[in-house]
């Protein structure tokens, strides 16, 4: 099994997006990090094999979060000790790491980071290619994989560069993609 951390804030207004909350607002910041965080854990549905991991932000937040999101994703789900289960997904707040084949970092900012593209970068991770890095349109990575067990002398695979989701021209981008309706549906159920 892999495991894909995934860095998600509280989403309080003034504590998320700031380029965005000094613009149009920090509740407006608020309404749209929750709305991309939403998305993008929609298309992460369906991951096989995977185990999501959410590595929230301050670290007394995770009941708050879990609250939050997880009926956004689903009306049902089970718990198994810290791990929720519903179809589509596995997710934790937090646990070992020592039992999974490859580790994985997304970002939370980036909805086109979908259960199709993480299962595709993975493919033959371990065997042609130790590490996988995909890098952001605006610098830093929206993606990053190592198989735990293989050798370090493999090459590395770079992904194509993906957007995140910072600035308001980000997030009119993102509304004018195949994601906009999606998001914009994400963004009216966030409504205060």
């Amino acid at each position: 099994m892999r495991l894909l951390t995934l860095s998600i804030q509280e989403p309080l207004p003034g504590q998320v997006l700031p380029q965005m909350a000094n613009d149009h607002g920090p509740e407006e910041a608020a309404r749209r990090y929750r709305s991309i965080a939403v998305t993008t854990l929609q298309q992460l549905r369906g991951l096989a094999d995977t185990r999501i991991r959410l590595a929230v932000t301050p670290a007394d937040a995770d009941e708050a979060v879990r609250f939050w999101l997880l009926p956004r994703l689903s009306e049902r789900w089970q718990a198994d000790g810290s791990i929720f289960r519903a179809d589509g997904w596995e997710i934790d707040f937090g646990g070992d790491s020592e039992s999974f084949s490859v580790h994985a970092s997304g970002e939370i900012l980036c909805p086109w980071l979908g259960a199709r593209w993480v299962h595709t970068a993975l493919l033959g991770i371990g065997r042609s290619a130790h590490q996988v890095i995909g890098p952001s349109t605006s610098g830093g990575e929206y993606f990053r994989a190592h198989a735990v067990e293989s050798s370090p002398d493999l090459p590395h695979r770079v992904l194509p560069e993906l957007p995140i989701i910072l600035t308001h021209d980000h997030w009119l981008h993102a509304l004018d993609s195949p994601l906009g309706p999606s998001l914009k549906r994400a963004w009216e159920s966030e409504a205060i």
